[in-house]
């Protein structure tokens, strides 16, 4: 960071210079376990490596076994690569996807910002900005990762080449006709404005249609991609299509259909489940209490880290709002805060609850990080001598940042000997029976997902098996039960569970007599049904 302000505040910052010490920063701070780790952190990001297991060699998406297969352009894709350059198993592109799609992000939103503040330091401050911000850890291997790419490649368009600012005949440049002259309210300008057409963008017709082109594709690929992201993406389009910000407002259109025909064809029967969810037909509880409440629990370090996860955001909307009304001042324009706000419509289409607010604040982030970066320039050309606390200021966000996104890590790290007694199980088993794991962390789905039964799901009181171990394990009584390290440590930290209590849930089962432990290494264990031809061998 320290590299970062002193090349900012040259008098000629060179761009090889900082896009280096924005690579070395990204690295230090949410690269920082594909770096030190030897495998990708999070257990999620194996699930969905899991899914491109599924689809790759034959090609056909498993259908009945998970929501996300609604949308499977983004696993056929990694599909695809993995069969073309006949790679054995994506773990180094899981390790690494992070940090690389992180950086891809800060292009963005440094692209957003040249067109929205202009200067040569305020973009690069913006992605910095960002980085800092960008707590809310979306950027593991996942579609809503690649999603934010497409929504960003596309605001990078109607922002940048594409932006156009209709001419308003009645604003304050018009000169007044008399002393007595009435300047129209707020409201009649803009119906003026809005019956005048836009600006043509000055850019050569082959370069504006190859814009179109690629815009329309990213639009295409989001709807299938993901089940959130194409509605954000029209959200902010359309608020930028009714003020007249950009060229070509077909694109709305082209976004519109897709999403209507892929509905149609393909994810119909999801949203209408959703749209159950969201008018509260279901018992699945609110959606604000699943999102918010339901997850500051755990031991004192977890609330508190979890707190920070909240008053983050909340400070952010603070800054962006100052930000705002500077923009404002200096430029008569609101339509950035309406674009940070669109994404709170989401909370009406969201499917899992508990991560409500993450997709809100994800979505937001890149124009909350230009109106925040806004109003930091505006307080310092205000005083000059704010410069050294705010440079500190962003380097005590970096740390907060790494304390955040770690504050997880003992339960959500993903350890060797957990995939290695995985793949074991998986490779022993035989295909059709039921491999279901104690709890949701661990690399359970990392494979076998089309061909292993993964558990009913529908046990009355068991979200997770975890709940009520013995009850809810005997209920549901899966052929193979897998405990792993991160589950002992999910119930101690979170649920405030005793330490040992796994392997007590362990002597409990097999001297029930119904299962039998086939393989036990600290905390990991994986225990099979008396009967069951499994062999794990350490």
């Amino acid at each position: 960071m320290a590299a970062c302000v002193t090349e900012l505040w040259s008098p000629r910052p060179r761009i090889g210079m900082l896009t280096f010490v924005t690579a070395v920063l990204i690295l230090c701070t949410t690269g920082l376990p594909s770096v030190v780790e030897p495998e990708a952190r999070l257990s999620t990001a194996w699930h969905l490596g899991g899914f491109v297991d599924a689809i790759a060699g034959d090609g056909v998406v498993p259908a009945g076994i998970d929501a996300r297969f609604y949308w499977p352009a983004f696993f056929a894709q990694w599909a695809w690569f993995s069969d073309a350059a006949g790679a054995a198993s994506l773990d180094g592109v899981l390790r690494w996807f992070p940090p690389v799609v992180v950086a891809v992000w800060a292009t963005g939103v440094y692209a957003l910002a040249r067109s929205m503040l202009g200067g040569s330091r305020a973009p690069w401050a913006a992605a910095w900005l960002f980085l800092g911000l960008n707590w809310i850890e979306q950027d593991y291997f996942s579609p809503q990762a690649t999603g934010i790419v497409l929504l960003l490649t596309v605001l990078t368009f109607v922002l940048g080449p594409l932006a156009t600012r209709r001419t308003d005949p009645t604003g304050p440049a018009s000169p007044r006709a008399a002393p007595s002259y009435a300047r129209p309210n707020l409201f009649q300008r803009w119906i003026a404005a809005a019956r005048r057409p836009p600006n043509r963008p000055p850019i050569p017709p082959r370069q504006l249609l190859l814009i179109y082109l690629c815009s329309a594709l990213c639009l295409l690929a989001v709807a299938v991609s993901h089940q959130l992201t194409p509605y954000a993406i029209i959200g902010q389009l359309t608020v930028l299509a009714i003020v007249g910000r950009f060229r070509g407002r077909g694109l709305l259109l082209v976004a519109i259909l897709a999403l209507v025909v892929f509905f149609v064809i393909a994810a119909r029967e999801f949203w209408t489940f959703q749209l159950s969810l969201a008018l509260g037909t279901t018992d699945d509880g609110g959606v604000v209490e699943n999102a918010l409440f339901n997850r500051v629990s755990g031991d004192d370090g977890q609330v508190a880290v979890k707190l920070l996860r909240v008053i983050v955001p909340l400070l952010s909307w603070g800054l962006a709002l100052l930000g705002a009304v500077a923009y404002y001042r200096r430029k008569h324009d609101v339509v950035p805060v309406f674009l940070a706000a669109v994404p709170m419509g989401l909370a009406l289409l969201q499917s899992y609850g508990g991560e409500l607010f993450l997709r809100i604040a994800l979505y937001g982030l890149p124009i909350l990080a230009v109106l925040g970066t806004e109003a930091l320039r505006a307080m310092v050309r205000r005083q000059r001598g704010l410069e050294g606390p705010l440079a500190l200021g962003m380097v005590a966000l970096f740390a907060l940042l790494v304390v955040i996104r770690g504050g997880n890590e003992a339960y959500t790290l993903t350890r060797q000997d957990e995939l290695a007694m995985t793949r074991q199980v998986l490779a022993t088993t035989q295909p059709g029976l039921e491999i279901v794991s104690l709890s949701g962390v661990g690399p359970r789905h990392l494979g076998g997902i089309d061909t292993f039964s993964l558990g009913s799901g529908n046990i009355k009181g068991c979200d997770s098996l975890a709940d009520d171990p013995i009850r809810c394990v005997g209920e549901e009584a899966p052929d193979v039960l897998l405990i792993y390290h991160s589950t002992e440590q999910q119930g101690v930290v979170l649920d405030n569970k005793p330490p040992g209590w796994s392997r007590e849930v362990v002597r409990q089962l097999v001297a029930g007599g119904t299962y039998k432990l086939a393989f036990q290494d600290g905390f990991n264990a994986a225990l099979t049904k008396v009967g069951t031809p499994v062999e794990v061998v350490p």
